[in-house]
């Protein structure tokens, strides 16, 4: 018997919900997320200050797109923060709430989606919620530096395009790929 989609997916309601399950992917989610800021944080960007070409924001995006939103703000928030702390950058608080928000905000597809992409469409949206979540969240980052470290707009302009746009090409390059796989996983598991 084949096994359908609204067979195998989570309700809407447990879309909100924090368990043991979605404590453990925080976990995991950050520590990824961490590790691997810190190993590609010396790829620098021209910009105004420490902006790094980050793949590692597919994890946030993919975290959340799968997991739900809470995942996804606990993997970009806590995440960002181990892999700048780590690399000696410090903490900035701002640009923690900022990755936080687009891991909550790519969480939201999971409303959607109920977490399953086995559907073109659903994969379509994942990539939707990525665009927005991107530039929400390096927005809320690089512009908040006007108040927190005292940047012009034009300052913050330096930080935010090179970081939104090279966030937007990992996320919307990798994200596709990391579901792909996560469904081919699924199914062999027998989950879905």
């Amino acid at each position: 018997m084949a096994v359908t989609e609204k067979q195998t997916s989570p309700s809407a309601a447990k879309v909100w919900g924090i368990g043991v399950r979605q404590i453990v992917y925080m976990a995991l989610g950050a520590a990824l997320y961490g590790g691997l800021s810190y190993l590609t944080n010396i790829l620098q960007l021209p910009a105004t200050s420490n902006v790094s070409f980050r793949p590692g924001i597919v994890i946030p995006l993919f975290f959340g797109a799968v997991f739900g939103p809470w995942v996804g703000l606990f993997t970009g928030g806590v995440g960002n923060l181990i892999g700048d702390y780590i690399s000696g950058y410090g903490v900035y608080w701002n640009w923690d709430v900022g990755n936080a928000l687009i891991g909550f905000i790519a969480g939201l597809v999971v409303y959607i989606t109920l977490g399953r992409y086995f559907a073109r469409r659903n994969i379509i949206m994942a990539e939707v919620f990525t665009i927005i979540a991107v530039i929400v969240g390096i927005g809320f980052a690089a512009y908040t530096d006007i108040w927190v470290s005292k940047y012009t707009i034009a300052a913050a302009t330096g930080n935010f395009v090179p970081a939104a746009l090279s966030d937007l090409v990992n996320g919307l390059i990798l994200l596709p790929i990391l579901l792909v796989a996560y469904n081919a996983a699924v199914r062999r598991s027998g989950r879905g």
